[in-house]
């Protein structure tokens, strides 16, 4: 049996531009929702002030992980940390995985670590499961 992936990033959102970050957001998620059946789960939570998001993305197992990356790349038209140097409404603050992250992970947000983003991995999963639906 092959082991979840959590992958968690924190961005702070630059002022004046929380509109154009949702709007960003909830269109390509959509889009994403569509291409990744795979995906468990993706959900971005707001702080009260409106200045920092946190996206949370549920993955079966590291190879879907990979895939989404691939999805981000054809969506944007460009990799995502390529993207995150030009995007003028966000800015990385931290990463968390949680998983045995593939090597294309680790090389994708290299980049961001190597910049001073913070990163944390957890590798070993001991024990858990995950339900399709409650109830």
């Amino acid at each position: 049996m092959s082991e979840p992936l959590i992958y968690i990033s924190t961005w702070r959102v630059k002022e004046g531009r929380l509109d154009d970050y949702k709007r960003f957001t909830r269109e390509f998620l959509e889009i994403i929702k569509e291409k990744e059946p795979q995906l468990i789960a993706a959900h971005i939570f707001l702080n009260e002030d409106g200045s920092e998001v946190t996206s949370i993305q549920i993955h079966p197992d590291a190879d879907s992980m990979d895939f989404h990356m691939q999805m981000v790349e054809q969506v944007l038209g460009e990799d995502m940390g390529e993207w995150v140097e030009r995007a003028d409404f966000i800015e990385p603050k931290h990463i968390e995985i949680y998983g045995t992250p593939s090597t294309a992970l680790l090389d994708a947000d290299q980049p961001a670590v190597d910049s001073g983003i913070p990163r944390k991995i957890k590798p070993r999963h001991i024990a858990g499961f995950t339900r399709a639906e409650t109830g």
